[in-house]
């Protein structure tokens, strides 16, 4: 799959072109004659042997293009993934197939707080994923945009992040779970009754102990999300594997410098201390 933009003198072109011959099905009917709004306008034609799929944005900028000159906070990431599961139920519902979607920051495009999403009508060969798999990818991009100073951002991307390396995960779920956590922290704060720091923080959907994020497939089909920890007889918790690392505000200030390398090595701990203050 090879992606193009062009200028043309009314509007902009996205081209995605395809090594393989151009067919025309249900699919590219069922967008010609429907305005799905979540979906962009697209055209297919074929030539030797190749077919090529054009997306018309508009004026909406690419999400890429977006938060390459500003950070992410919590209300982005939450306002991404309502629109994001809006348009899968959608998709569905013109049995369209959403492993089709192209979940990338290149092909998702935003006006005026709304997202538009690119479909491509054919499979790309080379790219078996599913939507799922995509999504989670998503989570890895909303770590690398995040605006460090923003705590309740931070917590969100992470609950995503975790829950999505599941083989089989309900995203709605984790979105109501997190809903709900969230009205159980303000209830509780209302009350007097909320605590800050380790307990709290872990029981209404907050950073535990130890927050992991991960990328490589095969730690993510092998890794489990238990405690590796083992008491000294001072009853201080020790990880017993993995790097040694500094408190989350250290540790995200070393991934927005670009100086941790690989997100598989990227393992955050936090003390009592430092959930105490922030958290």
């Amino acid at each position: 799959m090879k992606i193009t933009y062009e200028n043309e003198w009314e509007r902009t072109a996205v081209h995605v072109d395809m090594e393989m011959p151009y067919e025309e099905d249900y699919q590219m009917r069922m967008l010609s004659h429907n305005n799905i709004c979540s979906l962009l306008k697209v055209t297919g034609s074929g030539r030797d042997g190749q077919s090529r799929y054009t997306f018309y944005p508009g004026d909406a900028v690419s999400m890429e293009k977006r938060y390459s000159r500003q950070e992410m906070k919590k209300e982005d990431i939450e306002r991404f993934t309502i629109q994001f599961m809006e348009m899968t139920d959608t998709v569905k519902n013109h049995l369209l197939d959403p492993d089709r979607i192209l979940l990338m920051p290149e092909l998702i495009f935003i006006k005026d707080r709304t997202y538009r999403f690119c479909y491509l009508p054919v499979r790309d060969q080379e790219k078996k994923k599913s939507l799922s798999a995509s999504f989670h990818e998503m989570t890895e991009y909303f770590v690398k945009k995040l605006d460090y100073q923003d705590t309740e951002g931070i917590l969100l991307v992470y609950r995503l992040h975790k829950e999505t390396l599941k083989e089989n995960y309900d995203l709605k779920k984790i979105m109501e779970g997190y809903r709900r956590d969230e009205y159980r922290k303000e209830e509780c704060g209302r009350e007097g009754h909320y605590k800050e720091g380790k307990a709290g923080s872990e029981r209404y959907g907050g950073l535990p102990d130890s927050a992991v994020f991960c990328t490589d497939d095969e730690e993510r089909k092998n890794y489990e999300w238990k405690s590796h920890e083992r008491k000294r007889p001072d009853s201080e918790s020790v990880r017993e594997d993995g790097p040694r690392c500094g408190p989350l505000r250290k540790a995200v200030r070393r991934i927005k410098n670009g100086r941790w390398g690989r997100w598989d090595d990227l393992i955050t701990e936090i003390d009592g201390q430092e959930t105490e203050g922030h958290l």
